[in-house]
């Protein structure tokens, strides 16, 4: 029986996987590689019909017709609903896996002060800034942060403008 969960994302650190764990996922890879390559081999075979190949009416009329048809359409069928079912049996073993491990963490809260120095304006800007119902916000030439229809704060709490207060020039 395995042990608690550890908090590892094993995708960016794939040498924490067993031998035995690497072995059974490439397996796995391997296994629904060949079963998605198998479902194209009906539109390859409808592509090189219309390309004149004779195999295709060789397999679809001369083996059988129709009924050849139906038994394919089934095999199909079937391999749709064992991937599936190994997809769902997969999503439902991680659910377990993972099931008492939140890797999600919650971001650092940003102060004033940090916000002020990264886009170089003043804490009385950003406060104006916060307050404010519409900003216009736009980058100068070096890259900076202009706020404003000029560079100028230009925070207002007027409401938006709507089809019945039209915007005044």
């Amino acid at each position: 029986m395995r042990g608690p969960p550890d908090n590892t994302v094993h995708i960016d650190a794939p040498e924490l996987l067993t031998a035995r764990e690497r072995t059974r996922d490439a397996f796995a890879t391997a296994v629904l590689w060949g079963i998605y390559v198998y479902l194209w081999v009906p539109l390859v075979s409808l592509l090189a019909w219309w390309l004149g190949f004779e195999f295709a009416y060789d397999v679809m009329v001369r083996a059988g017709g129709a009924a050849t048809l139906r038994a394919v359409l089934a095999n199909y069928a079937i391999a749709v609903g064992v991937i599936f079912a190994g997809v769902t049996l997969w999503s439902f073993s991680n659910r377990w896996r993972f099931r008492h491990a939140n890797r999600r963490r919650a971001a650092a809260a940003v102060s004033e002060q940090q916000l002020a120095v990264y886009f170089g304006v003043e804490i009385a800007t950003i406060t104006d800034m916060r307050e404010a119902r519409r900003l216009s916000v736009s980058f100068d030439a070096d890259g900076r942060i202009e706020v404003g229809p000029h560079g100028g704060v230009a925070a207002t709490n007027d409401p938006a403008p709507t089809p019945r207060t039209p915007r005044s020039a």
